[in-house]
């Protein structure tokens, strides 16, 4: 065949070969770095597609979490010893769990592929002891809360341990525990706590000196107060840090002893038998007045006195730091408290401070808003002597009173004893406007409640609480609309002690055309009377006896008062007050020292 122009049996030639041309080099170049950009997002892709890694470590401590479960849709794995995770697929987001700590919710980031994550521990260890002798405290309350939300709770084991969950950030701590002082701190970045708690119940017995139990025996220390049972046993709970706890019963020596870290205590009481004279603040104030009475004090029985701190004036008469006496300018200051409750003592004399009550015409007359009113006038109502009263139904006027009665405890006076405790009884009574219904219930209902108020601010103090009330308070059942009944006032009273002055008493009572001529006789009748109606606490009365002349009937001289001394005690009681308001006694006829 000659068409080919070649041998049909001869094979074609080949080209011969050439070297590129620059152009064909870059273009080379051109498709590798395309291949190899390719392969590089290749790669990129197919890792996202196998996994993203991360370490998952304690926001507090920084330190790795093993075991914390990383969650995305179907995917689910758990960090290793170093806290570390791969999960297998690409995903958008995850969620780091682990009990004991803050779930995390992580966005991914395009292009990422590594991720550090903190969670936050939510479980708090703790141990609770006593301070006492660091011994577990079992059984306590332990609870979280944010503000005033309680937020988890749990309680100690039999090792006073515990552990509360799901606690939040900001959150604190509280434990309680009965007997204890509770206690509360702050979490912030901590995960273990320790308590120490305070016991607060204060156990042990009141005695006699003869180790008789004594029942109702006040037992107080700071604020908080009870009574012994009848075995003379007592538990007073809530117990403040304070130093020293106070032992009183009516009848007995007041006994303070200092606290012990065990909060144990027994206490031994000594009878006393308050045998008082009276001192205006006047005769108090002037050596030549005063050392007479003390010189009597010492060469007879008599034991004890009493001295006006606020009188039926309405002053004060002491330099006083109560902001209202001072404001009203009730103060003034002719006596020492703090130097007589001294000169007192050093002779053995139980001091007495002597407070009135409702008749105060000076704070009547700067607080009107707190007096009594006159429906007739419209300004202040009166006594026919022209005092004006404040009103016992105001509560202002028993805190001024309680806090006068506070500073005297803190004069160091063994007793506060209060007078004119009552509505009043002379004046136009039918135009007294009180300001509230003033009733059967409600005039025995506010002195009640007053005493009740002054019982609880004396009560934690070395003093014993009295009060003076009408010689008829113990014949009398109602309140003899004066706001006095018997049964009522001495639930809140150390002592109660009526004035049962045989001058005062009508022609005709108990039988006598002149009572006065018969001072056994009336003190006698009554107070048995007044026992029949307190038969459970007769201890706390203490008569007032007549110590003057006044109407008609006997002047009353020496054997006048140890006539009624003489039937104080046939009644069974030791303990009376003579009473003078020229502070002139007759004792030559009581017992020598």
């Amino acid at each position: 065949m000659e068409e080919s122009g070649f041998p049909f049996d001869m094979p074609p030639r080949r080209p011969t070969p050439r070297l590129r041309g620059i152009s064909g080099w870059l273009s080379l170049i051109l498709v590798i770095a395309v291949i190899a950009a390719a392969g590089t997002l290749l790669y990129q892709m197919a890792f996202h597609k196998t996994g993203i890694s991360g370490v998952v470590v304690d926001s507090y401590t920084l330190t790795p979490v093993a075991g914390a479960t990383v969650v995305a849709g179907e995917l689910i794995v758990g960090t290793d010893r170093d806290g570390k995770f791969r999960l297998g697929d690409s995903v958008a987001s995850y969620t780091v769990k682990k009990q004991g700590y803050d779930a995390a919710v992580v966005s991914v980031t395009p292009g990422a592929d590594q991720f550090r994550i903190s969670i936050r521990p939510n479980t708090v260890h703790g141990k609770v002891t006593s301070s006492a002798d660091d011994s577990p405290v079992v059984g306590a309350r332990v609870i979280a809360v944010v503000g005033s939300r309680t937020v988890s709770t749990t309680t100690t084991d039999d090792r006073g341990e515990f552990d509360i969950t799901d606690v939040p950030d900001g959150a604190s701590v509280s434990v309680q525990a009965d007997d204890f002082a509770g206690d509360t701190t702050a979490v912030n970045h901590r995960t273990t706590l320790a308590f120490q708690l305070r016991p607060d119940v204060l156990t042990g017995e009141v005695q006699d000196a003869q180790g008789n139990p004594i029942a109702g025996a006040l037992v107080a220390v700071g604020d908080s107060y009870t009574h012994t049972n009848a075995d003379g046993s007592y538990r007073l709970k809530d117990v403040a840090q304070s130093s020293r706890a106070y032992f009183k019963a009516p009848g007995f020596a007041e006994v303070d002893k200092p606290l012990t870290p065990q909060l144990h205590l027994d206490a031994s009481l000594s009878s006393i038998n308050v045998k008082a004279l009276y001192a205006t603040a006047l005769t108090a104030s002037d050596p030549k007045l005063l050392d007479p009475l003390i010189d009597t004090i010492d060469k007879t029985e008599l034991n004890a006195i009493v001295v006006d701190m606020k009188d039926s004036s309405g002053h004060v008469f002491y330099n006083s730091q109560v902001p209202l006496a001072n404001d009203i300018k009730a103060t003034d200051p002719i006596l020492d408290p703090a130097a007589l409750v001294t000169q007192l003592h050093q002779h053995q004399i139980y001091a007495i401070a002597r407070i009135v009550v409702f008749e105060d015409p000076i704070l009547a007359g700067a607080r009107p808003e707190w007096a009594i009113h006159d429906s007739a006038s419209g300004g202040l109502w009166r006594t026919w002597d022209g005092l004006a009263w404040v009103n016992a139904h105001r509560s202002e006027v028993w805190d001024y009173n309680i806090a006068i009665a506070k500073e005297a405890a803190a004069f160091g006076f063994d007793e506060i004893q209060l007078d004119y405790v009552r509505f009043p009884t002379d004046g136009n009574l039918s135009t007294a406007d009180y300001g509230v219904p003033h009733n059967d219930e409600t005039r025995p209902e506010a002195i009640a409640s007053f005493l009740q108020q002054m019982y609880a601010a004396i009560a934690p103090t070395h003093a014993y609480l009295a009060a003076d009330v009408f010689g008829l308070t113990v014949w009398e059942t109602s309140d003899g609309q004066i706001g006095q009944n018997l049964e009522t006032m001495v639930k809140y009273l150390d002592y109660i002690c009526p004035m049962i002055y045989p001058s005062h008493f009508a022609d005709g009572s108990m039988g006598f055309n002149i009572p006065n001529d018969h001072p056994y006789e009336v003190i006698l009748w009554s107070l048995q009377n007044g026992e029949e109606r307190i038969p459970e606490q007769k201890a706390k009365l203490r008569p007032w006896l007549q110590d003057f002349s006044l109407g008609e009937g006997i002047a009353y001289g020496p054997n006048e008062v140890k006539r009624q001394v003489d039937a104080t005690h046939d009644a069974g009681l030791s303990g009376w007050m003579l009473w003078n308001a020229a502070n002139v006694y007759q004792t030559t006829d009581l017992r020598p020292n």
